[in-house]
């Protein structure tokens, strides 16, 4: 397995290190978290919107079916 400094280019490795100082592997693993927690999320809030827009059909199906009823005052 090749080490991951060797699929990262010399130029953002030379990023990292400025900010990471001697703990490169630390920093990137850190980042690499961050990353996944943020798709994650991504994916978590596409979910929320696919079930909330399902809802909404539901609800104007509802509102459709009971307009009369709603018009009169209940």
């Amino acid at each position: 397995m090749a080490k991951i400094s060797m699929v990262i280019p010399d130029a953002d490795l030379a990023i990292i290190d400025e900010v990471a100082a001697p703990n490169r592997t630390a920093f990137m693993l850190a980042a690499a978290r961050e990353a996944a927690l943020r798709l994650r999320r991504q994916r978590e809030d596409a979910e929320i919107a696919r079930l909330l827009d399902e809802g909404a059909d539901e609800d104007r199906a509802l509102l459709d079916e009971f307009a009369g009823t709603l018009a009169d005052g209940l």
